[in-house]
């Protein structure tokens, strides 16, 4: 310590000032240090979780004694990076009712005098449960809502409701879900809820829109005609791209235009047809069916002497009876809705092209379009010279309306060029003038004025000039 005083004692005060400077901040790295190496390491344990999630997480987490900390507006949980792995394994096997869905594990522990409706509605939040998580694993859904209404068990009741199911589906930013995943959803959902058909589950957007929509023969007209259209444009976009492509690789990028009207049949039809299986048309042959009865009766008559004994009863009756069961035969053939009744397609191919080609062109449409012409329909194909010719002015203007309206026509379409040419001219005019105002006063350069004594001396230097010998004005020049 002598040292330390005998040393500090012989430095001067730049010298003190140095040192206190340089032992703080020897302190301060220290210190930063110190705590970057020593500080825990956060990660992430789940993000993007919904509000309901993260509270369910944090209390399970506070269970665990487990630190953690929330970023992101709380939905997501950071914990220390040694824990992460452990700690979500833990929470998996917690079974956790995440977004508000209780799977099968709620009968892990059942309750010991649980009523019949209490199983019942567990059974069904399960249900509701499972589907919920099915379909969250899909990529487009971001949350899911199932509601079922499950059949009635009567024994004594004819009216059974029958099973129903709605899906509400949120579906992620940019995400959408096509026709098939759709059909896919209620399929799964029918084949997991007993008693439930495919076209009794309805999902809907979190707009609201359906993307279910009943058929025709559930006797919704308005879906129906929904259906239809949808159908309708379906098919005839598939044919058009379909001619388009032809004509494409055909005649060239943008050479052809195809145009396809389809028109379907959405009615249902059933057809019954019963035949009678027994003889043919002319009644002969052999009987035809199952024999169901056979009766054979004999009555006896007086003895003859002239039949001999045991050649069969003498003088009596023999009576035989059959009976057969005729068969028969019932077809029932069901016509589905959405057949085609009829195809029109209408083809305009640039440039000029004779009648062969033109037909050719048809032909091959027709077979890639499906055309039958004994079911009606129809096929035109022109070449761009036959529907894009320009007639005269004069027939244009005969053929537009009578002579009376015609005239006030002509009179404004000449008046109008006229008027355009005069306001040009006044516009050229007023150019010309404000080119001239500015040529005035910026072009030509400003003159001095000079001041009265400025005056008086150019005035004595004229007069001296002239007062001068000739000789010195030469000299001057």
């Amino acid at each position: 310590m002598t040292a330390f005083n005998d040393f500090w004692q012989r430095t001067d005060q730049r010298a003190r000032l140095g040192l206190i400077i340089g032992v703080l901040l020897i302190a301060l790295v220290t210190v930063a240090l110190g705590a970057l190496l020593l500080r825990t390491d956060y990660q992430v344990l789940f993000s993007d979780l919904a509000p309901q999630d993260a509270a369910t997480m944090t209390a399970e987490l506070d269970k665990l004694k487990t630190p953690y900390r929330l970023s992101g507006d709380g939905n997501t949980i950071l914990v220390p990076a040694e824990m992460v792995h452990r700690t979500r394994l833990k929470l998996v096997a917690k079974e956790l009712p995440l977004r508000g869905a209780v799977g099968l594990e709620l009968f892990n522990s059942s309750e010991v005098g649980m009523t019949e409706f209490t199983q019942k509605v567990n059974y069904q939040r399960a249900l509701q449960g499972e589907l919920t998580r099915t379909i969250l694993s899909l990529d487009e859904v971001a949350t899911v809502r199932v509601h079922l209404v499950m059949a009635e068990q009567a024994l004594f009741k004819k009216n059974v409701k029958q099973a129903k199911a709605s899906i509400s589906i949120a579906m992620k930013p940019g995400r959408a879900l096509d026709a098939t995943q759709v059909q896919g959803i209620q399929r799964l959902v029918a084949a997991a809820v007993p008693d439930i058909r495919a076209s009794d589950v309805t999902i809907v957007d979190h707009n609201g829109v359906a993307l279910t929509r009943r058929s025709g023969a559930e006797g919704d007209d308005g879906a129906a005609g929904g259906d239809s259209l949808d159908d309708k444009r379906a098919l005839e976009t598939y044919l058009n791209k379909k001619i388009s492509a032809m004509l494409d690789r055909t005649f060239g990028p943008g050479q052809g235009i195809a145009s396809v009207d389809v028109t379907l049949n959405h009615k249902h039809v059933k057809t019954t047809t019963e035949n009678v299986l027994g003889k043919d048309a002319s009644g002969e042959g052999a009987a035809a069916g199952v024999m169901v009865r056979e009766r054979m009766t004999s009555r006896d008559g007086p003895a003859d002497a002239s039949v001999p004994a045991g050649a069969g009863p003498a003088n009596g009756t023999v009576t035989s009876e059959t009976d057969y069961q005729v068969g028969r035969r019932v077809e029932q053939v069901v016509a589905s809705a959405g057949a085609i009744s009829r195809v029109n397609v209408a083809v305009v191919v640039s440039g000029a092209l004779d009648q062969a080609r033109l037909d050719r062109v048809r032909d091959v449409v027709a077979l890639a379009a499906g055309i039958d012409k004994a079911r009606g329909d129809a096929v035109a194909v022109y070449s761009m010279d036959q529907v894009a010719t320009v007639p005269a002015a004069g027939a244009v203007l005969a053929q537009a309306a009578p002579a009376q309206a015609a005239a006030p026509a002509v009179i404004a379409a000449t008046s109008a060029p006229a008027a355009a040419s005069a306001n040009t001219l006044l516009l050229a005019l007023g150019a010309l003038i404000v080119l001239a105002l500015a040529w005035r006063l910026f072009a030509r350069p400003s003159q001095p004025q000079l001041t009265l004594e400025q005056r008086r001396q150019l005035l004595n230097q004229v007069n001296d000039w002239l007062d001068a010998p000739a000789t010195s004005r030469k000299d001057q020049f």
